[in-house]
Parts: structure tokens; sequence; C-alpha cells
């Protein structure tokens, strides 16, 4: 089983090559507001590697949200296009359930991801698998006794000792390896970004 991984959730711009479940090539930048510019190239690089040609690839994967509006929409359209043009499915992995699992503990924790203001996206993990449904929430309604992880809430962050997981196109891959049969799409032109909430400036 071979995948392309698309992430761009966040301001990290990323694509891996998976293969088996494990990732074999990778190209990724933390990159603000330049993924329609440089997701393709990224894309270039990876196609040009020694690795890519070896393989058949299987399927698209991509980064389905919550997330950056802009961002979000970029990867999710890259990935479309790649679909339509090689025949290939998608497979739309949570970009939560990805970030959580950037983390190997099994104890429950949280994860979340700064989205505008004061609101933040939150999932909940247990075992390393979540529970209970994502959901935006302000930052000050949350319980940050608790053990917490997150991306992208520097500017909230006062005395809370929350740690950082960095999200990756690498674990969007091995997700979408491991949920293949559960999460694949066949009719993957009808797919549109997981918001979760609506968007606010």
């Amino acid at each position: 089983m071979n995948i392309i991984a698309v992430e761009t959730s966040t301001d990290i711009c990323g694509i891996a090559l998976i293969k088996n479940g494990k990732c074999v090539d990778l190209v990724e930048k933390r990159i603000p507001r330049k993924h329609a510019e440089q997701l393709p190239v990224f894309y270039d690089t990876l196609i040009k590697s020694s690795n890519f040609n070896e393989f058949k690839i299987n399927a698209v994967a991509v980064s389905i949200g919550p997330g950056s509006f802009t961002g979000l929409r970029v990867g999710l359209g890259f990935s479309k296009g790649l679909a339509y043009a090689k025949n290939l499915p998608i497979i739309p992995v949570p970009t939560l359930d990805a970030l959580g699992k950037m983390s190997k503990l099994i104890n429950e924790y949280s994860v979340l991801l700064y989205s505008h203001r004061d609101i933040v996206y939150i999932q909940a993990f247990k075992k390393n698998k979540t529970f209970k449904k994502p959901k935006a929430v302000q930052w000050e309604k949350i319980d940050h006794s608790k053990l917490i992880f997150h991306y992208g809430c520097e500017k909230l962050i006062r005395d809370e000792k929350h740690e950082t997981l960095i999200p990756s196109a690498k674990k969007i891959g091995e997700l979408a390896a491991n949920n293949y049969e559960d999460w694949l799409t066949e009719r993957p032109y009808d797919l549109v970004p997981n918001y979760i909430s609506p968007f606010e400036l």
C-alpha cells in the first residue's frame, strides 16, 4: 500500500510518501500563507526522489480539518486534483487525530489547535484513541489543569505548561494506511474540509 499524504492544516506545509505504513520520503516546512505556492513545488521535489518512481501509488491522504481555512482548502484542492489526474481515491484524515497521535502517551490527554482570536479546537484522547467529538471552544473555558498538548496556541498561553506537538504529513500518511478500509473515499470530489465551526474573522 503506497500513499501520498498532504498536510496543510496549519502554517506547516508537507507532503510525504508512505510505503506499507512507513514514511519513506518527506518534504515539509513551516511556511505561513505560502501553501498554494509551495505545495506543488514540494510535490515536484517528492516525485523526483529516488523512492517515488519505485512505487505504484494507491491513494492520496489529506489532513481534512479542522485547521486553517485557507490551508485546508489548498490541501484538499491539491489532493482532489492529484486524485483526479491519477484516478486515485482519497483518504481524509482528521487533523486533530493525527496531531494527538504524535504523542505516544496512553493515558488521558487533550490536544488543542489554534483557530482564531481566543478560540481553539480541542480533541480528547484516551489510550491513544480519540473519544468525544472535537469542538471549538474559548481558551478560558478549558480545564487547563489536565494534561494538554497544543499547536499554535502560544499567544494564549500564560502560566499553562502545555507541551507542543508538531503537525506532519508523515503522521497523516501513517494514519491513512492504518485506517485505509474505514476512511477511504471512492467519491473524493464530494469532500469538503471539516471546519467544525463556522469561520469567523
